[in-house]
């Protein structure tokens, strides 16, 4: 039996290459993923240290398009690891110094952020809609009554906290593009 290693680490959506370097780093230590979970779990087995290629992409889950997706890469060569939040974690053998990429260009690194844009972009608009009431709520608060206000009060304050992020993320994702469009040039 293997020995297992359990990791928690947080990467942002435009960290990405963040994290396939700290992936990398892990097997080269002879830590190899071997499987992804929510709020940024890594499971990692122990094997001899070896010279792996992390890469992400995001992709929506579309269970008819799924198997046609991971076929193209694994007639690539790629070996998928898993999912988190839409993440497709994928790995394959390389030499030192050698890179492999499954962008080979900018353009198409560019469509995986507009993917992820238009996703984050979309989760942000649906939490102004479904939370404008409670942050409202929140806004306006001025004492806490009753079991009901203090439920529109962490709801506000909870809204008042996650929309200025996914304003920052959609933000840092839009500089991420307008970087690949200027090395493109």
């Amino acid at each position: 039996m293997s020995n297992r290693l359990i990791k928690t680490r947080w990467f942002w959506p435009w960290q990405d290459e963040k994290e396939e370097a700290w992936l990398e780093q892990m097997s080269a230590s002879g830590w190899h993923l071997s499987a992804v979970g929510l709020m940024g779990r890594y499971t990692f087995d122990e094997g001899q240290p070896n010279q792996y290629t992390y890469r992400l992409d995001f992709m929506y889950s579309d269970k008819k398009k799924l198997p046609e997706y991971l076929q193209i890469f694994q007639d690539a060569g790629w070996e998928y690891i898993g999912e988190m939040s839409n993440w497709r974690y994928w790995r394959k053998s390389s030499l030192p110094g050698e890179t492999q990429e499954i962008f080979t260009d900018n353009e198409s690194k560019i469509k995986k952020y507009r993917r992820l844009l238009l996703f984050m972009g979309f989760m942000l608009a649906l939490l102004i809609f479904l939370g404008r009431s409670m942050l409202t709520g929140f806004l306006s608060f001025s004492e806490i009554s009753s079991v009901i206000d203090a439920i529109y009060f962490c709801g506000g304050l909870l809204y008042a906290i996650i929309i200025p992020i996914y304003i920052v993320v959609c933000i840092k994702l839009m500089l991420r593009i307008r970087q690949l469009k200027h090395e493109a040039l």
